[in-house]
């Protein structure tokens, strides 16, 4: 089990298109991949700026997005459910257990001050 690194930083928008004007024109972000997530209901958007990842969701119904994936640090790990075994008996806070989607495993956790963390994996 280990931690290797920051994978991405993970932001919230109500305008998808706008995020996209400002970070990858503005900014120079290069656009990886865009999918529409049928489980979160958010349009999602990766870009990299050199070696960080920044994910953009814009969820159809912002006011109504309590997702706890909104907003969030996620770290790279070499192995998410032995990290999640480990964090769950240290007494972390479990947001969502292990999951899979479009090639990512993950699961979240609760910072000490209440920020979300999320432990990922691509597939």
């Amino acid at each position: 089990m280990r931690f290797l690194g920051v994978h991405h930083v993970a932001l919230v928008t109500k305008n998808m298109e706008e995020s996209l004007r400002f970070y990858r024109d503005l900014l120079g972000c290069t656009l990886l991949e865009r999918f529409f997530d049928e489980g979160e209901r958010a349009d999602i958007a990766f870009l990299s700026l050199g070696n960080t990842l920044l994910e953009l969701l814009a969820p159809e119904n912002p006011e109504g997005f309590t997702n706890p994936s909104g907003f969030h640090l996620a770290l790279w790990v070499d192995d998410v459910a032995s990290v999640f075994e480990f964090l769950k008996t240290q007494g972390v806070p479990v947001l969502l257990p292990p999951t899979e989607s479009h090639g990512f495993h993950y699961a979240y956790f609760s910072g000490p001050m209440g920020e979300v963390v999320e432990i990922v994996k691509r597939q």
